[in-house]
C-alpha cells in the first residue's frame, strides 16, 4: 500500500503540480506551498530583532521580511488572511520558526528558554472569526510550533472580547483607544513562569500587539516578545 500511495502521490505532482502561493511557479518538495526563490530570495529582509524603545512588558520584536506595500508580500499576507489559505501560513510559521529558533540567542539571554515560551497568536473576535473560518495568526503559530516545539496557548486561554473598528485611517491614540481593553487572558495560571511570544502576520505600529501584551503582563512580572512576519 505505501508503494501504491508513493506512486499515487508522485502521478498527482505531475498532473496536479503545487505552485508557489506568491509568484505562480512550481514549487519542489511535498506539501511546498511557496517556491525556494520566494522563500529566501524575493523579499528584502527585516532589521531582525528589535529591542529599543519598546513598552515595558515587551522585550523584542522580531520580524522575517520587510512589508511590501503593493507588492508579491501583501499579496501573499492578504491571501492568507482573507482566501483561507492555511496550509501557506503554517509553511510561513515553520520558516518563521526556524529563524527564530537559529538566532534567539545571539539576540537574547538564555533566561527565554528557560521560562518555557509559550505561542499565543493574537486572537480574531467570534464574529470575525465566523467571517473567515480561521485565524492566519493561529496558523503561523503552528508552523512555528512544529520547528520549536513551543506550546500554542488559543483562545481557550486569551480571547478578543470586544469588537473593534478598523484600524485604518485612526491616528495612534485612536488606535489605542480603540484596543483598550479588546482581549482577555482567561487563564491566567497559563503564562505564569512562562515567557509567552504573540505571533501576528504584520507588524505596523504594533498597537494590537501591544495591547495584548499589556493584557498578558497585567499585574504580573511578566514581559513577552513579538513574531510577525513582516514589519511595515
Amino acid at each position: 500500500m505505501k508503494l501504491v500511495k508513493k506512486y499515487a502521490d508522485s502521478l498527482r505532482d505531475v498532473v496536479f503540480p503545487v505552485t508557489c502561493a506568491c509568484c505562480g511557479l512550481s514549487t519542489t518538495g511535498k506539501n511546498r506551498y511557496i517556491c525556494y526563490w520566494c522563500e529566501t530570495k524575493r523579499f528584502q529582509e527585516a532589521s531582525g530583532y528589535d529591542t529599543g524603545i519598546l513598552p515595558e512588558q515587551v522585550r523584542f520584536v522580531y520580524s522575517m521580511w520587510q512589508f511590501d506595500k503593493g507588492g508579491y508580500l501583501q499579496d501573499l499576507l492578504h491571501n492568507l488572511k482573507y482566501n483561507f489559505l492555511r496550509e501557506v501560513g503554517v509553511e510561513l510559521g515553520r520558516l518563521l520558526g526556524r529563524r527564530l529558533d537559529e538566532n534567539l540567542d545571539n539576540y537574547l539571554t538564555g533566561q527565554i528558554r528557560e521560562n518555557e515560551p509559550v505561542l499565543i497568536p493574537v486572537p480574531l473576535h467570534k464574529s470575525k472569526l465566523k467571517k473567515r473560518g480561521y485565524n492566519q495568526a493561529e496558523a503561523l503559530a503552528a508552523g512555528i510550533s512544529e520547528m520549536t516545539r513551543w506550546e500554542i496557548l488559543g483562545q481557550e486561554h486569551v480571547i478578543r472580547q470586544k469588537k473593534t473598528k478598523t484600524q485604518t485611517g485612526l491616528n495612534s491614540g485612536q488606535r489605542a483607544e480603540n484596543l483598550r481593553d479588546a482581549f482577555l487572558l482567561k487563564s491566567p495560571e497559563s503564562v505564569q513562569g512562562r515567557f509567552p511570544i504573540i505571533v501576528d502576520d504584520v507588524f505596523t505600529t504594533g498597537t494590537t500587539t501591544f495591547e495584548l501584551a499589556r493584557t498578558i503582563c497585567k499585574n504580573r512580572e511578566l514581559s513577552t516578545g513579538i513574531v510577525t512576519v513582516a514589519q511595515a
